[in-house]
Parts: C-alpha cells; structure tokens; sequence
C-alpha cells in the first residue's frame, strides 16, 4: 500500500486522533490521497445513529467506486459494532479506541514492522495539517454515566495525559506554524484526577510555557478550552483566564443538555438549572464579555412541552452567544434505550427548531454587542476566528501588504441583507479594522487594552 485517505466524523478528540494515525503512516513512507487511495482509514463516532449510518454509507460507496481500496475503521462505532462493520465490503482490520489506536500497535495491526526508534518518537503529534488551529488532546475516556451516552462504554474511565508531555507538544505545533491551540478531550474538566492535579495546573503551566517559531524566535499563541462542564470551571481557572486573557480566548462551551430539572434529572446530569445558571453568572464577573456555548438536547424521553419551556428559559437567562441544538438519539447500551416513554419525531423537529430560532436571534445580538471592541483573530485567509468565538472578516483595502497570521483589531459590526423564507432579513457581519497601539498574542499578561 502506497497512497492513504483518511475519513474522521465526530469530535475534536477524534480529529486528533486521525492525525496521530495519519503521522504514523506518513512517517512509513505512505502519501496522502483526497479520493481514490490503495488504503482507506475511517475514524468513527457512535454518539448518533446518524453518525454510524454515515460511515457505513462512505464504506459502501468506497468499495462500489474503487473495489480495491483496503478499509481500516476505527473509532468509537469499531469499539461498539465491530461485528457489523467486518461485514462491510473491502473492510480488512476493525480496529477500536484504547490500544489498537497507539500508532506502533495501528502499525502493526496493518502489517508493518517497524524499528525499535519508533518507540522512542514522542506522543502526540507534529502538526495540525491543514489548519492553522491545532487541536491537542489532553485526556481521552470519561467518569459519569449520563443516561443518554454512550462514550463511556466506547472510551472507558478518564485517563490524563502528563504535563510535560503536553508542554513538549505546545512547543512542537507553535513552532509548526500553530498560534492558536484547543485542548481537548472527551471530559477535560476531569484531567488530572488520575494524576492528583486539576486542570487549573495543566492551564498554569501551559500559558507559561516558552515558545519559539521554526527560526527561534519567540511565538505568540493562543489556547482555548473545548467543551467543559460549566460546574467544572471553578475560581482558579477564571482567575488564570482573567489574568492572562491574551494567552486563553475568552469562550468556554459548557453543555446544558436540557434547561428542566426533571430532564436533567433523568439524564443523570449532576446539576440542576439553578447551577449551571450560577456558574454563567460567575464566568460573566470574571471575564470581559466571555463568549459562552452550549449543547442542547430536545426530545429525551419523556420530555414534555413545559420542560421544553424551561429549557428556553434557562437558555435566555444563561445568555448563550451559540447553540448547538441536536435530537435525542437512543443508543444501544444506554440507560435511555429503552425508555417507555419517546417523543414523536416531528414534535423534536418543532422543538429543534424553535430553539434554533431563538439561538440564531440571540447570536444575532451577541455579535452586536461587540461593536468597538478589541479582538485578535487567528487567520486563515481574510477571515479568522476572534477569541469570543466569533467569525470575524477583514477587508483587503484596510490591510495593505502581507497579512499577519494574527490580526489585531477593532470590531465593527455592520447589517447586511439575508435572504430568508419570506424575504431578506438584516443580519450582522463582523470586520475587523486594524487596531491601534498593537497588541499580540505574546503578552500574557492582565493589561491589555480593551
């Protein structure tokens, strides 16, 4: 085998995990195809049928277009379906999460043998390819057992990865040309319980540590939290945040799931509203006009029009600036499979979409609300990412000569019409104007002007 296309669905987590594979083969001597490749790698996910019914689908039409193509699939659906999934046509090995996804043990499930050295290459990767945000997983697994999930069982208990080899690795993807870096995981607030740290050491450590660019020369960078329990942000990383807000974008996705307290009940959720809304009060009097996400489950099992209106309600009281509304999906193997009591699947439709009106409308606001203000953006072209999570565009004619890879700027937040159902509608568009004195990515510490 020669050529390999890599194929990832899910989360961050399972991104990087294709890039610890993909540099495992690659250092083989193996070159990456976009199409038609002599070995196909597909990383699964099994959160949703839908994601599994994806996957199955690219094999099929993999093996009808190009019948020789070997299949590798590995993943979270490899770890709860194997059996099915050997059936596939043209798949040659299953491979699951834990051991079979350690690049000399992947190695050697495809046949290669490789020389004692490689044992000694560090863990993690090189590089992000392709982008100029890196992901960096920090744990893999996850300690609770929410009623409607089923990673636990696909990813086992919450293991941490140690901080200096994390700090190896910020340096290895800064020097690579990565200025902003995602740490993530599958439950990060719970990094270095198995340690006997907390993930306000790893934070400590990682905004302090020195980076230099592929000449040595000292290299802002930028880290932002993924996806992390609002319950689980606790004093000490708001006081790290607001201590250093150029080094740790001022955005945190905390999951909701449902805003009832009945739902989150049944979920086996650890909080109830009334928490999660005090935790979003908390990060707002610490932070300078913090960017807070969230998930939103609608249609669990026994979920009624009234708690439907209690998670809209705690969802305008949290303040969210984006939703990411998604439909209940009953797993296998889950507390919630077999619940006796499901939502019809057009009443999730109306909820769903209901909550992604108002979703839409409140990032509306949310983006009109930063007019005037500083923001550093990590650009990939004209356009880029600020630090509040919002997609920020920058005009050729207000930045003459080469772009920065970091641009810092002054939001101006200007209507542009939309076509929508019925007519066009004004929507706000972010442009980022050159700010003036500079500031960049390197200053860590609290005085940066706003």
């Amino acid at each position: 085998m020669q050529s390999v296309r890599f194929v990832t669905f899910g989360c961050k987590a399972n991104q990087y995990d294709t890039q610890v594979l993909r540099e495992a083969l690659l250092r083989r001597g193996m070159t990456e195809a976009q199409s038609q490749a002599d070995l196909l790698v597909v990383n699964t996910c099994t959160v949703t049928a839908e994601a599994g019914r994806k996957a199955r689908q690219l094999i099929r039409r993999v093996h009808r277009e190009a019948p020789a193509t070997q299949v590798c699939v590995t993943g979270c659906l490899a770890e709860s379906e194997p059996d099915v999934l050997r059936e596939l046509p043209g798949v040659q090995w299953v491979l699951g999460n834990g051991e079979a996804k350690r690049p000399v043990q992947f190695l050697r499930e495809l046949g290669h043998e490789f020389d004692p050295e490689e044992l000694g290459i560090p863990a993690g990767i090189t590089q992000f390819q392709g982008h100029t945000r890196a992901f960096l997983k920090i744990q893999d697994g996850c300690d609770q057992n929410c009623s409607f999930c089923i990673i636990p069982s696909v990813r086992g208990r919450s293991q941490s990865r140690p901080i200096p080899e994390l700090e190896q690795e910020v340096q290895r993807l800064v020097a690579a040309g990565h200025v902003e870096i995602v740490l993530c995981g599958i439950h990060i607030g719970h990094w270095g319980r198995d340690l006997g740290l907390t993930l306000a050491d790893l934070l400590n450590a990682l905004v302090r540590t020195p980076a230099v660019d592929a000449e040595g020369q000292p290299c802002p960078f930028r880290l932002r939290l993924s996806s992390i329990e609002a319950t689980e942000v606790c004093d000490r990383i708001l006081a790290i945040m607001a201590e250093h807000p150029d080094r740790i974008a001022p955005h945190l996705h905390m999951p909701l799931q449902s805003g009832s307290a009945e739902v989150l009940q049944a979920m086996n959720r650890w909080y109830g509203p009334d928490e999660y809304l005090a935790a979003c009060e908390r990060i707002r009097e610490r932070l300078d006009r913090p960017a807070l996400t969230a998930d939103v489950l609608v249609g669990f099992p026994g979920e009624s029009e009234r708690h439907f209106q209690e998670t809209l309600e705690t969802s305008r009281a949290a303040g969210f600036c984006r939703l990411h509304v998604f439909p209940f999906s009953a797993r296998p193997g889950t507390a919630a499979f077999d619940h006796p009591d499901p939502v019809a699947p057009e009443v999730i439709r109306d909820r769903r979409m209901r909550l992604s009106e108002w979703a839409s409308q409140a990032a509306h606001a949310f983006q009109r609300s930063l007019d005037g203000v500083r923001e550093q953006v990590v650009l990939e072209g004209f356009s880029g990412l600020s630090g509040r999570y919002q997609r920020v565009s920058l005009r050729p004619d207000d930045w003459p000569g080469a772009l920065p890879t970091v641009a810092d700027v002054r939001v101006e937040v200007r209507e542009k019409l939309v076509e929508r159902q019925g007519g066009t509608v004004p929507q706000p568009e972010l442009i980022g104007l050159p700010w003036a004195p500079a500031g960049n990515l390197a200053d860590t510490g609290s005085g940066a002007a706003r």
